[in-house]
């Protein structure tokens, strides 16, 4: 596979990341979306990229899945960070080589089923939303941008 492909592939899951949270809720006894974990975003999304029902539910039986592949990992996650934590405490330098490397590898499963999830759930839009995805995309990492470059300036009046 090409640079660019994979680049574009990695890209889009992260774009559809944000969107991750639309496709997990789970649809309240008064018909319309609820959106337990992530507030107003799912919602937004979802009237922006204009999502069918049947779409809703592909995606959310998708992020079910997902989660439920994720467990494991997520439960020895856990269990890696508080062996850390003490290997911190004892000075245990070896140790805490050895579990941070455990750590990477663990969060990076764990990137890899949202990854899968979202590759998953981009192939249920249609043109049209993924572009509007995309689109959506683009100006967070924006807004982002602007907010990394005024955070990197110095605060008026002080001295450089």
């Amino acid at each position: 596979m090409s640079t660019f492909r994979i680049k574009f592939a990695a890209l889009t899951a992260c774009a559809a990341l944000g969107a991750a949270s639309l496709f997990a809720a789970e649809t309240s006894a008064a018909g319309g979306p609820a959106f337990h974990r992530h507030g107003h975003r799912g919602a937004f999304l979802s009237k922006a990229l204009n999502l069918t029902a049947a779409q809703q539910t592909q995606a959310k039986g998708i992020f079910q899945d997902a989660r439920q592949s994720a467990l494991g990992v997520r439960q020895q996650l856990k269990q890696t960070r508080e062996s850390l934590r003490a290997a911190i405490q004892a000075n245990n330098t070896a140790q805490i080589q050895q579990l941070a490397t455990n750590e990477g590898s663990e969060v990076g499963q764990l990137a890899a089923i949202r990854g899968s999830a979202m590759a998953k759930v981009y192939q249920i839009l249609t043109p049209e939303q993924q572009q509007k995805l995309e689109s959506l995309r683009q100006a967070r990492e924006a807004r982002r941008a602007a907010r990394h470059s005024q955070a990197g300036a110095p605060a008026a009046g002080q001295n450089q």
